[in-house]
């Protein structure tokens, strides 16, 4: 019931984990070769879970209290007859909470209880199988109470502004740390045609359509014997890559200076002097 409840929002998306085992055993259909390799379900296609929802109920139950006599039997007193008013409560109370799975913290706790006066539920007509499926439960205040507490917590969820975990944030952290190394190379002018200015950086450097690139004029520092003791670079213009490809890109290039092949080409988010 839960599971249904939550699987109505928009702000998570719900993954199955009560029944992993019957996914298992649709999968090894195809492992078995039951299930033909083309419409076999594959290992390793679940998507991973940034948050996990735990939840126990902690009250489940009816309280009934008698009023004016015992067991709703009628009672005589002096002038007549009395009477007894018997009058029911149900509760149910579920505490829960979000994890996220990869720090183990918990993001959000609340407690949610759902209360209805009425007939309770009758425990010895039931045989198991679910609540959700026997409408007498469903029918009950008792049952009532439930999707009232059920419905709280969905109200609660449905509102919170949780984004991506700790486990995507990681992911996405490396991602970039891989990608920013990638980019900490200095290419070279290959090419200058005209306005286009071709350079030897590409898909495999982490470069993309739309990147900026600097070019930079080389200057070699020599000393009174001519040996070349550093080199420094100043910066003559920045092209946008329009085409990009493995091993070279091309940008075009709108400035008034003069570009001249072999000359050096580097991420316009880098300082030339920090990339080795």
């Amino acid at each position: 019931m839960m599971i249904t409840e939550l699987t109505k929002l928009q702000n998570f998306s719900v993954l199955e984990s009560v029944a992993l085992d019957d996914l298992r055993t649709e999968r090894a259909l195809g492992e078995n070769g039951e299930v033909s390799q083309s419409q076999s379900v594959k290992k390793g296609g679940w998507l991973g879970a940034d948050y996990t929802f735990k939840s126990t109920v902690t009250r489940f139950g009816s309280k009934e209290q008698n009023y004016g006599g015992g067991g709703g039997v009628p009672v005589p007193f002096v002038g007549g007859f009395g009477f007894s008013v018997k009058k029911s409560e149900n509760e149910v109370q579920i505490d829960w909470r979000i994890i996220d799975n990869n720090s183990r913290q918990v993001v959000k706790a609340d407690r949610s209880v759902g209360v209805e006066k009425g007939s309770g539920f009758n425990f010895n007509s039931w045989h198991g199988g679910g609540f959700n499926n026997n409408r007498e439960f469903m029918d009950s205040a008792l049952g009532k109470a439930t999707m009232k507490a059920l419905a709280d917590i969905v109200a609660k969820v449905g509102v919170l502004q949780i984004g991506p975990g700790t486990r995507v944030q990681q992911a996405e952290a490396e991602a970039a740390a891989g990608a920013a190394a990638m980019r900490n190379i200095k290419g070279i002018v290959k090419m200058v045609e005209g306005k286009e200015i071709w350079v030897s950086l590409g898909t495999a450097n982490g470069f993309a359509k739309g990147d900026k690139v600097k070019i930079y004029r080389p200057v070699e520092k020599k000393n009174k014997k001519g040996e070349v003791v550093a080199t420094t670079y100043d910066v003559v213009g920045e092209i946008v890559l329009l085409k990009v490809q493995k091993d070279k890109s091309m940008g075009e290039y709108s400035g008034a200076a003069q570009i001249s092949e072999d000359w050096i080409a580097a991420d316009a988010a880098l300082d030339i002097e920090k990339i080795e």
